[in-house]
């Protein structure tokens, strides 16, 4: 599942593609009530998510089987300010690839230009691994 399309997290933010190609990816999403904390302002999670998914995308190309899917290893973020309404971008680009493992860093704007967050990861190429022998957690 290599297409943002597929990504139901993402889907259920409402965040959408503005551009993908050539190591830079440009998200979109426009802020709905259940995106924002108890102050009004964007939940940091949210942006946590924007940041996460741009620096990831930014590295994967959907047709090139293997570099179509990847791992976050580590994701480093600075939160510098807030904003209630309107949109926000989250611009990714790749800052240095290995065969296995790239580079990319990211931020998120405000509509009037303004850097709400940024952030620096490390992604491996490839799926995750799922442990399917795991117990199952029960419900409450």
């Amino acid at each position: 599942m290599s297409r943002f399309e597929d990504n139901p997290f993402l889907h259920s933010l409402g965040a959408t593609i503005e551009s993908w190609g050539d190591g830079r990816v440009v998200i979109r999403m426009a802020l709905q009530p259940n995106h924002l904390n108890r102050q009004g302002a964007l939940q940091g999670g949210v942006v946590s998510a924007l940041l996460d998914a741009a620096c990831g995308y930014a590295g994967i190309d959907p047709n090139h089987a293997e570099r179509s899917n990847s791992v976050t290893i580590s994701l480093a973020i600075n939160f510098i300010g807030s904003v209630k309404s309107g949109h926000v971008l989250a611009t990714g680009t790749v800052t240095g690839s290995g065969r296995k493992i790239y580079f990319s860093q990211a931020t998120v704007t405000a509509p009037d230009g303004r850097v709400l967050a940024s952030a620096q990861g490390s992604f491996k190429y490839g799926s995750p691994r799922v442990n399917t022998d795991a117990p199952e957690v029960p419900t409450v």
